[in-house]
C-alpha cells in the first residue's frame, strides 16, 4: 500500500502538498473510521479527511475505489489547476461525472437536469414515457450543465438517460410531472431540513421519500456543507454530497428545491455582508450565491437577484423559498426589513399577490416563531416589526391558504401563529434529517401542536394534497425512517 501510496505522488507532483499526507495514511484513515460510531454534529462541522471519510462511510461501508477517488478528487480540487488534475483523477478511476444527475426545477410541462462532469462536454437527454421519446441537449460544452427538458405532459411518469457525443451512457433516473393547477389529481411533496452533511448518506430517510412517491422535496438549509468559507473548501463538501451513492439515487430520482441556513452560508450565526464575530471579515457574498445557484438547481437561477430567493408553482401549491441569510443588513439588526432587506419583502408581497394556487408553501431557513430558544438568531431576535408588517399582509389574502415552513432549529414541530383578526398560521419546523442534537419542546406549549428533540429524531415532512367532494385540502405527515406516521395535521 506504500508504494502504490508513492507512485501516486510522483505521477502528481504539482499537486497541493497535503496530498503526500492524506494518501500516505489512507490505510490508516480507512481503519479509523470503520471502527467508530456515527458522525456526531460536532464532527460535521470539522471538514477533516478522516471525519469526511467517517461521514461518507457510516451507515454503509463503501468500496475501497469510492473512498480512494474521493480522497484524491479533493486533494485535486484542494492541490489548485483543477482543470487539469481533477480530469486526471477522473480518468485514472473511470469516472464520467462528477455524482450523477440532479433534477429540479420541475413544473407540469418540464423539468431541469443538472450534470457535472470533469471537463466541458456537450450532453443529450432522451426523455421517455408511454412508448414515446423527446431527445434534449445542453446549449453548449460546460462542466456543470443544466439542461432543460420542456413540452412534458402533466401528471406523467417519465425515465430518462443522459449521454455524451459519444453516446456512453453518464446518469439516468425517473420523475414524474405535477398535475396541472385545477386537475383535483392527489400528489405529494417532501420537506426537510438540517442534514448537517450526516443525513445525506442515510439511505432510509431518502428511499422512502421517493418510494412514497413525492414527486419534489423542499430542502431548507444546512445540507450539505458546513461552515465553509471558502468556495474551494465548499465544492469539497459538495464532492462528498456527490460521490455518495445514496444521494445520487435520490437526485437522479427526486427533484429538489433548496435555500441554505447558516451553516451552508458561513458558519454557525452567520448572516450578512462580514462575520460577526469580526467586523473585518467579511463574507465573499456574491461568490457564494453564484457557487450556490451552481451546485443546486433550483427554478428562476438565471435572474438577477440580490439573494437566492425564488418562487415556482406546483399543481395545486405556490412554493416560495426565501433568503433568510445573505440579505441580512448587519449593521441595521432590529430596525425593519434588516432580516430579509426590502427588496425581497416587496418581491415576496408582490409574489403573493399575483399567486392564483390555493396553497402557498413558504420558507425560511429559519424559525418564523420564538417558541424555540427564544427566537435564538431568527425574526424574533432580528426584525419584529418586519416579520408583523408581512404577517399583517398574509391576513388580506383571503382566497388561499398559507404555510409557513423552517429548518435552522434541529428536531421537528408545529406551532400555531393565531393573528387579531382570528386567522391562524402553521409553522413546520422540519429540521430533523440530520438527527442532531438541539431543538425540543417549547416551553410555552400553549400554541404548540408536537415538538420532537434533534438528537436521534430521524424523520421528515410529507404535505399530500387531495381533493375530497372536491375541494382542494392537504395533510402534513412527519414521518420516520421506519415509515411509520409520527404526526396527521389536517388544513
Amino acid at each position: 500500500m506504500i508504494t502504490k501510496s508513492i507512485i501516486v505522488v510522483t505521477l502528481a507532483k504539482p499537486l497541493f502538498s497535503a496530498i503526500f499526507a492524506c494518501l500516505l495514511t489512507q490505510t490508516c484513515v480507512a481503519q479509523k473510521f470503520k471502527k467508530s460510531k456515527a458522525a456526531t454534529l460536532s464532527e460535521a462541522h470539522d471538514g477533516s479527511l478522516a471525519v469526511d471519510l467517517k461521514i461518507l462511510n457510516q451507515f454503509q461501508e463503501h468500496p475501497k475505489e469510492l473512498n480512494d477517488f474521493y480522497i484524491e478528487a479533493r486533494d485535486a480540487l484542494l492541490g489548485g489547476e483543477i482543470d487539469r488534475h481533477l480530469p486526471n483523477v477522473c480518468k485514472k478511476y473511470g469516472v464520467k461525472t462528477i455524482g450523477k444527475s440532479m433534477l429540479g426545477n420541475l413544473t407540469d410541462k418540464s423539468v431541469t437536469i443538472r450534470v457535472q462532469t470533469p471537463e466541458a462536454a456537450t450532453l443529450n437527454v432522451k426523455v421517455m414515457a408511454k412508448g414515446k421519446e423527446k431527445t434534449f441537449s445542453s446549449t453548449e460544452p460546460n462542466t456543470i450543465s443544466f439542461i432543460q427538458c420542456d413540452s412534458l405532459a402533466a401528471n406523467t411518469s417519465y425515465t430518462y438517460i443522459v449521454t455524451n457525443t459519444e453516446n456512453e451512457e453518464l446518469a439516468k433516473g425517473a420523475f414524474t410531472t405535477p398535475p396541472k393547477a385545477g386537475a383535483k389529481i392527489p400528489y405529494k411533496i417532501a420537506v426537510g431540513a438540517d442534514f448537517h452533511k450526516i443525513g445525506i448518506h442515510r439511505p432510509e430517510l431518502l428511499r422512502l421519500v421517493e418510494k412514497r412517491n413525492n414527486i419534489s422535496m423542499m430542502l431548507l438549509g444546512d445540507l450539505a456543507v458546513d461552515g465553509r468559507r471558502t468556495v474551494t473548501l465548499r465544492n469539497i463538501d459538495y464532492l462528498l454530497r456527490d460521490v455518495s451513492p445514496v444521494w445520487q439515487q435520490f437526485a437522479a430520482n427526486v427533484p429538489t428545491y433548496t435555500s441554505w441556513d447558516d451553516h451552508d452560508y458561513y458558519g454557525n450565526d452567520t448572516s450578512g455582508q462580514y462575520f460577526q464575530k469580526n467586523k473585518d471579515e467579511l463574507i465573499p457574498v456574491e461568490s457564494f450565491r453564484s457557487n450556490w445557484k451552481r451546485m443546486w438547481n433550483n427554478p428562476e437561477k438565471d435572474i438577477e437577484r440580490k439573494g437566492i430567493y425564488f418562487q415556482t408553482v406546483i399543481g395545486d401549491a405556490h412554493i416560495i423559498m426565501l433568503d433568510t441569510r445573505s440579505c441580512r443588513v448587519n449593521e441595521e439588526r432590529g430596525q425593519r426589513h434588516c432580516f430579509l432587506g426590502k427588496e425581497q419583502t416587496e418581491w415576496l408581497k408582490k409574489t403573493l399577490k399575483s399567486s392564483t394556487s390555493p396553497f402557498v408553501l413558504i420558507s425560511g431557513g429559519t424559525m418564523w416563531t420564538d417558541y424555540i430558544s427564544n427566537g435564538k438568531d431568527s425574526w424574533g431576535k432580528w426584525d419584529k416589526s418586519g416579520r408583523e408588517e408581512l404577517l399583517t399582509f398574509f391576513d388580506t389574502i383571503e382566497d388561499k391558504k398559507i404555510l409557513l415552513f423552517s429548518g435552522d432549529r434541529h428536531g421537528t414541530h408545529a406551532f400555531k401563529i393565531k393573528r387579531p383578526n382570528g386567522k391562524e398560521y402553521i409553522e413546520f419546523g422540519v429540521g430533523c434529517m440530520g438527527g442532531v442534537p438541539g431543538g425540543g419542546r417549547a416551553k410555552d406549549k400553549s400554541m404548540q401542536i408536537f415538538a420532537y428533540p434533534g438528537f436521534k429524531t430521524w424523520a421528515y415532512g410529507e404535505l399530500e394534497f387531495t381533493y375530497p367532494n372536491g375541494s382542494p385540502k392537504v395533510t402534513f405527515k412527519l414521518i420516520n425512517p421506519k415509515g411509520e406516521i409520527l404526526e396527521t395535521v389536517e388544513l
